[in-house]
């Protein structure tokens, strides 16, 4: 029974490693007239993604580590200077897709696409 327990082991040892997520690209478009901060809400956690300035787009990657451990996240915009903020509703992702956020003046009227 050892020498068995020792094989598992050994071969559970030899397989290779899972390949790592792959980044997934955000594309952000801010309407607004104010910078604002956003966020990644994935597994019961917020994690602090980039700041956009005002009436800027920026492309950016959401890193593996964010991407909670079943592909779902929530994105988080919050004004700077402000109270107001928008939270999307649940994506769910995989590597090679992308995510458009569209942040409108007012942060309510947002939209986020998974495409």
């Amino acid at each position: 029974a050892v020498i068995r327990e020792r094989q598992r082991l050994r071969s559970a040892a030899d397989d290779p490693p899972p390949p790592p997520a792959e980044p997934v690209v955000l594309d952000v478009e801010n309407h607004n007239w104010a910078d604002v901060v956003l966020y990644v809400i994935h597994d019961g956690r917020q994690s602090r993604l980039t700041q956009v300035s005002a009436a800027h787009n920026v492309s950016l990657e959401i890193p593996p580590e964010l991407q909670g451990q079943m592909g779902i996240i929530r994105i988080g915009v919050r004004r700077i200077g402000g109270r107001d903020s928008y939270l999307s509703q649940s994506l769910s992702i995989r590597g090679s897709q992308s995510v458009r956020l569209t942040i409108e003046s007012n942060l309510t009227r947002s939209s986020v696409g998974v495409f």
